[in-house]
């Protein structure tokens, strides 16, 4: 059971909640939004910190999903 409640995206802050629409669009998931809908000012921090580990580096953003992946599901998580 999950000890964090996931925001519905009519929760969010607006400007999260459009940031979320758009990723959203883009076909991405947006459950990371709805669960740091909690605390948007630590959410835009994160994202400037996650933003360049994600999409910069010399490991593929395929090779990085798939061990984010693992590790969610060693750790029985239904992200």
């Amino acid at each position: 059971m999950p000890i964090t409640r996931m925001l519905e995206l009519s929760e969010l802050d607006p400007g999260l909640r459009d940031a979320a629409l758009k990723w959203q669009a883009q076909g991405g998931n947006v459950n990371m939004h709805r669960v740091f809908g909690q605390m948007p000012d630590f959410f835009a921090r994160f994202i400037d910190f996650y933003g360049p580990l994600v999409n910069r580096g010399r490991v593929p953003l395929r090779v990085k999903e798939l061990a984010r992946l693992r590790v969610a599901n060693l750790n029985e998580c239904h992200y």
